[in-house]
């Protein structure tokens, strides 16, 4: 240790933290060890910036470190500047390395804040009785105390590794995600404000539109979802919650349709009813039936749950105003307050799927709705 400029030593103290670092350095030690170690320890002060070891010089000191923040700095590559490359606290050593190959100082430790040190100098357990048998076997016990702080260090540059390619692969995921909402954004705008009302005059409210349009929404959805490798059950379309979902969207979808009936009643009785009653169609009510189930897929199962998870809505409620506002958006062609029937009624969808996280009972409302405002002239 570079000893020029710092203070005279102080003797050991024995305090709890101290206690704790020599338990945790010589638990695996023979007691006879462990009280050389203690005996050549001593308690070294060391002001702010001041250098406890500098890299290439020779020494054999061990060092842990008790109070303070401490630097280690190594030198570049052809450069005479130090760079700093990690830093140290209460508790940890360094400078084992060059007690056990006896090689010079691979990088130099310096004193961030004002501190202190434990140091324990291989002199002084020379000096005791049989000290080379002690000294060689500390340095054994020190070579499988590095050992296994190199193996846990390996595991944590591991785990941070993993860390930062799940971050990649979600920056990608989110990248995906966020040109799929332009490229929605673009259709519904394009589909709206041009084919439907300028180009081509198309009447929305038939059959053969909705399918075309719902083609035209699922093409890029079905190939982000393959490319972002969402699962199956990630989109809702699971056994789990199945029961509870279909249950708790039976009971609703009973009192929506009750709802429905009776406010088209009040608006008939006013003529004020917005849409023309359709009869019965058992193959159209098949085929509404499925089309509610790929809305709810894309709404619910892609938008939803997307927006949860790169938002990171713990609340899930963000999740689901922008999925609503968004795949509300998608019905201008509807009309203004289609858009916000559609809006409206996501949030009961959304909160529907947030506590079963199925889509099952999700769809049922969807469906039940659709068909009661068709056959009640609501739409």
């Amino acid at each position: 240790m570079r000893t020029a400029s710092i203070p005279v030593e102080e003797k050991v103290q024995e305090t709890e933290d101290l206690e704790t670092i020599f338990h945790r350095m010589t638990e695996f030690m023979p007691q006879r060890v462990a009280d050389a170690v203690r005996a050549a320890s001593r308690r070294v002060p060391v002001p702010a910036h001041q250098d406890v070891i500098v890299e290439g010089e020779t020494s054999d000191g061990l060092y842990i470190v008790l109070e303070g923040t401490f630097g280690i700095y190594r030198k570049g590559d052809g450069t005479a500047s130090d760079h700093r490359v990690a830093e140290i606290g209460p508790g940890q050593p360094f400078g084992e390395m060059a007690l056990l190959d006896g090689e010079p100082r691979s990088a130099t430790v310096r004193a961030e804040t004002a501190g202190a040190v434990l140091e324990i100098e291989p002199e002084r357990i020379l000096e005791l009785a049989d000290g080379e048998a002690r000294l060689a076997e500390f340095k054994g016990a020190l070579a499988s105390f590095v050992t296994r702080r190199m193996r846990a260090s390996t595991q944590e540059h591991v785990a941070a590794l993993q860390r930062e390619l799940d971050l990649r692969n979600e920056q990608q995921q989110f990248g995906k995600f966020f040109v799929y909402s332009l490229i929605m954004m673009s259709i519904g705008t394009l589909v709206n404000n041009v084919l439907a009302r300028t180009i081509v005059n198309v009447d929305v409210y038939t059959e053969v539109f909705a399918w075309q349009y719902l083609a035209i929404l699922m093409v890029p959805s079905l190939f982000v979802i393959r490319h972002m490798g969402i699962s199956i059950s990630a989109l809702g379309l699971t056994t789990v919650g199945l029961k509870k979902s279909l249950i708790e969207g039976a009971i609703i979808s009973v009192g929506l349709c009750i709802f429905a009936w009776g406010l088209a009643a009040v608006l008939k009785y006013f003529d004020a009813l917005p849409g023309k009653p359709l009869p019965f169609n058992l193959l159209g009510t098949l085929s509404y039936f499925l089309h509610s189930a790929l809305q709810e897929i894309i709404a619910r199962g892609f938008l939803q749950s997307s927006f949860q998870r790169f938002l990171g809505d713990q609340g899930k409620w963000r999740s689901v105003l922008l999925a609503s506002v968004l795949f509300g958006m998608f019905h201008l062609h509807f009309g203004i307050p289609a858009v916000l029937m559609t809006i409206g009624t996501g949030f009961i969808f959304g909160w529907i799927y947030i506590r079963h996280q199925n889509i099952a009972g999700v769809i049922l409302i969807h469906y039940m709705m659709g068909v009661a405002a068709f056959n009640t002239g609501l739409i």
